[in-house]
């Protein structure tokens, strides 16, 4: 017997826990674009068995997948994040029977519209898109002529980048609020680099338990005239998406008119 609608409404809304597809390459949900709807799909599973068998069907595409468990009381990060990346449809799946559903129907965005221009949340839903179909295309382990529909990803991706702002990340001193500094991170080879973030939900995974961070938001243009001398390139993301540009890149992209 199939799913129903109404049934994987009620699942994703009142189950103990739930299994997330998630990709390896964005740390981030893993996102599929329906060849019919065009809807954006996540996928979500009753099970851990369950994810790990869609995993396994994925990997035959070189795609590498990993399940992460999400309890009852995380529901609403969960669904905060889908929206954030613009995800529009959830396929639920139970014991091998599936259903997509729309997200509305399980979980509202939150209404930031009577909020003052200054004070909404920076979110880039078409950016985070646009930068995990990218990614999770560009890191398959295969030739670069077996990529699918490279170029055009990565054309919209830049288009994206160059029309959004971004957080900058800063270190303020409590004893002196003029004293500012800026936070680095170090890369494998022990290059610095700084970061930078599409988005609140980004910004606050970094800036989680550190109260001296506070942000400035900038649009893309401005993002290089923010890199100090000390460090190699920019990172967008670093805790997900993990986008690495060079001052040369940064220059060039910005000359760019979305």
């Amino acid at each position: 017997m199939s799913i129903t609608k109404d049934q994987a409404v009620k699942a994703l809304s009142r189950s103990e826990a739930l299994f997330v597809a998630y990709s390896a390459a964005t740390r981030l949900p893993y996102v599929m674009c329906d060849e019919e709807s065009f809807n954006d799909q996540a996928w979500i599973f009753s099970t851990e068995e369950g994810v790990k068998e869609f995993g396994k069907k994925k990997l035959e595409n070189k795609e590498l997948l990993m399940g992460m468990k999400y309890d009852r009381k995380n529901f609403g990060q969960l669904y905060g994040t889908l929206y954030a990346i613009g995800v529009n449809s959830i396929v639920w799946n139970d014991n091998g029977e599936s259903c997509e559903v729309d997200i509305t129907a399980v979980a509202k965005q939150a209404d930031h519209s009577k909020l003052e221009p200054n004070r909404r949340p920076l979110l880039n839903p078409t950016l985070q898109l646009s930068a995990i179909y990218f990614l999770q295309e560009m890191k398959r382990p295969v030739p670069m002529e077996e990529h699918v529909d490279i170029k055009a990803k990565e054309e919209e991706l830049i288009a994206n980048l160059v029309k959004s702002e971004f957080l900058i990340a800063m270190n303020v001193d409590p004893s002196d609020p003029k004293k500012i500094s800026v936070p680095f991170l170090k890369n494998k080879d022990g290059k610095a680099l700084q970061p930078f973030f599409s988005d609140i939900i980004e910004f606050q995974k970094f800036a989680k338990g550190k109260k001296e961070i506070r942000a400035a938001k900038v649009p893309f243009s401005k993002v290089k005239d923010m890199m100090v001398k000390d460090v190699e390139a920019m990172v967008m993301d670093p805790m997900s998406l993990n986008m690495i540009f060079d001052k040369k890149q940064l220059d060039l992209i910005s000359n760019i008119r979305g």
